[in-house]
């Protein structure tokens, strides 16, 4: 927003014309005067500097016929800085005020204060005598080092007592983890093998094992395990052809072999081989010579889908706990003689002694 001054008359005596320009400021930024052609005696490059000189604005711009002003980010109305001069005033009084206030109780204290009698001890012989009389003597290096082997055997107590506790929790929780997989493992009725199995010659073997092992179609066995949906799954595979090949990603072959002779078992196939390859262990079944398809291919002995995850879940978890009970169980036995050798007075460190033990506490956070 422009706000027009239009200049009549010679270039001086500019204070009135000052005064309107910061009148007009108070609403606009920028103020734009009007020079009148024609007036004798007028220069706009003598207006411009004093009418800078007189209002303290920013010339923007100066020309024959107008000349810009701008007030400035800085710029208060007249009524602001009158008010900020008041308050200003005020305040220089009442810290005027104070600051007496001030000197007179200072006076007023010194002249209450009395004098010390005697001599300052602060510093001297004479106090260090009164302070060994009312403090005692200070402890010597025997007597620390005894103070920091008690603490020592404190500490390391009170950690075999914590790890204790921790054991026995760990402990509940494995007991409360076998419940849960005993009733999960209660709806499991697994068949037993049959005695009057299929027998293979050994090229017969060699030929399927051979197959099996170059088929690209194969049955993934995850974290579940054996399950109705496993033994489904190799009962579809058998639909459309002989073999089934089953990838095992396990790294026990203990578990492997249990894991092939379960399936062998409930899906009453024959099994040919168990290989190690670099996809995992891989286990080859073959249906039989006289396979005939079972009405129901998911059998009802076995556990579900949802099932067979809480079963993995639980011995999971109970496999964790094991672990965690048998390195408390080291770290207690550990603690425990050392503690025993401290009291029997055998040199320990001591610092090395609280180091193990901060490193115990952060380990068990």
């Amino acid at each position: 927003m422009l706000c027009f001054i239009i200049l009549v008359g010679r270039s001086r005596d500019l204070q009135g014309l000052a005064k309107a320009i910061v009148k007009l400021w108070e609403s606009s930024a920028i103020a734009k005067i009007a020079i009148k052609r024609g007036v004798q005696n007028t220069r706009n490059e003598w207006m411009a500097e004093e009418l800078k000189r007189l209002t303290g604005g920013t010339l923007l711009s100066r020309n024959k016929e107008y000349i810009l002003f701008y007030r400035g980010n800085d710029f208060l109305p007249p009524g602001v800085m009158k008010t900020l001069k008041e308050r200003q005033e005020a305040t220089y009084l009442q810290q005027h005020e104070e600051e007496q206030a001030r000197n007179m109780a200072t006076a007023v204290i010194e002249s209450k204060a009395k004098t010390t009698k005697g001599s300052m001890v602060a510093g001297t012989l004479a106090e260090t005598k009164a302070a060994n009389s009312r403090w005692g003597n200070q402890p010597s290096s025997e007597e620390v080092e005894e103070l920091m082997r008690d603490s020592a055997l404190s500490r390391r107590a009170s950690l075999i007592k914590q790890l204790q506790n921790k054991l026995a929790l760990a402990k509940g929780k494995i007991t409360k983890a076998e419940k849960s997989l005993a009733k999960v493992q209660d709806h499991l009725q697994p068949t037993e093998l049959p005695t009057d199995l299929e027998t293979l010659s050994v090229e017969e073997r060699f030929l399927f094992r051979k197959i099996g092992l170059s088929m690209k179609p194969y049955l993934l066995l995850g974290r579940r395990g054996v399950y109705s949906g496993t033994i489904e799954n190799i009962h579809l595979h058998w639909k459309y052809r002989e073999l089934v090949k089953v990838i095992v990603n396990s790294k026990n072959f203990a578990q492997v072999k249990h894991i092939a002779v379960n399936l062998e078992s409930e899906s009453s196939g024959v099994l040919v081989s168990v290989d190690r390859t670099t996809k995992g262990y891989v286990i080859v079944i073959y249906r039989g010579k006289n396979y005939r398809r079972p009405s129901k291919v998911r059998p009802g002995n076995l556990l579900t889908r949802r099932q067979a995850l809480a079963r993995s879940i639980e011995l999971q978890r109970r496999e964790g706990l094991k672990y965690h009970v048998s390195d408390l169980q080291e770290r207690i036995e550990l603690l425990k003689s050392e503690l025993e050798e401290m009291e029997a007075g055998k040199n320990i460190n001591v610092e090395a002694l609280d180091s193990m033990s901060d490193h115990s506490s952060i380990s068990d956070d």
